[in-house]
This record gives C-alpha cells, structure tokens and sequence, in this order.
C-alpha cells in the first residue's frame, strides 16, 4: 500500500511539474530565457522507479509538449527508486542531496541535464513553501510572480484539461 501511494503521489507531482514549467515559461524570465534557448526537438525523459510514473517531455515550436512515450531523449534522467522519487518530488530531498546520495543516473550531455536541473530548481522555489525550500536548495532563486498566482493557473490548466 505504501509503494502504491508514493507511484500515485510521484506520478500527481509530475504531471504538476510539467504544468508548472509550461506556465512559468509565460510567467518568468528565467523559464523563458532556459527554454528558448533550447534547441528545437530538444526531449529529456524522467523516469521514477521500478514500474512507477514517468515524464516525457520535447520542446518543439516554442512549446514544452507532455509525451505518453519517447523512443529516444536527449536527456535521461533515472531515479534509482521510487522511495528516492517520492522523497525527492514531496521535498523531502533536493537534486543535489539526490545527486550527492547517488539516488539517480542520467545519460545525455551534462549542460543539458544542467538546464533542467536549474527549471527544476526554478519550480521548487514557486511550488514549495519557504520552510521547504530552504531546507532542499543550496541557492533560493527570487521570485518573480506570486507563487498562488502560478498555482492558479496551474487549476485552471487542469480544469480546462490543458495539459
């Protein structure tokens, strides 16, 4: 019952992380300067675990598009377990104490799994409260926007099945 709770918890947060980073991109200047400075068809892959939630994601035409599979993708980033994904999608961890722990493997050039690790970054500071955050950064980023309005668009994307 615990595994099925962390698959179903890691697979919500996801798909609010994609949400998110598709609206940041209107929202706030780094979002927007990371993403467009992207090449065209640019794909990353985040795997969670054994059988548990995944994101595929491509950056084509200007857009962050959500994948139900993705043959090949530029980035891999594989999270060994999905204890380490649930502590690290609930924030309980942050990408570099899971990078330090050895909780995760990528496969792709590392400056663009750096590109993703910093939007990553950008999300916690906008998702996670500040007691949170300052407990999983090294570096908080300012925000540019109000966290709740971000977290408003986000329902309204889901409302309006927009992603």
């Amino acid at each position: 019952m615990k595994l099925f709770f962390q698959k179903l918890t890691v697979g919500v947060v996801l798909r609010v992380v994609h949400a998110a980073l598709v609206e940041l991109y209107r929202m706030d200047s780094r979002v927007k300067a990371e993403f467009d400075a992207l090449p065209e068809g640019m794909s990353y892959a985040i795997a969670t675990g054994h059988e548990a939630p995944t994101l595929f994601v491509r950056w084509e035409q200007g857009k962050l598009h959500r994948l139900p599979s993705l043959d090949k993708a530029v980035c891999n980033l594989r999270v060994k377990s999905t204890a380490h994904s649930f502590q690290l999608f609930t924030g309980q961890m942050g990408l570099a104490q899971a990078y330090a722990r050895h909780a995760f493997t990528m496969q792709g050039e590392i400056a663009d799994v750096m590109k993703l690790a910093r939007l990553v970054n950008i999300v916690e500071a906008y998702l996670f409260p500040k007691f949170i955050t300052k407990h999983i950064l090294t570096d908080i980023p300012t925000l540019q926007k109000n966290p709740l309005s971000v977290y408003g668009r986000i329902a309204l994307g889901f409302l309006t099945c927009k992603y």
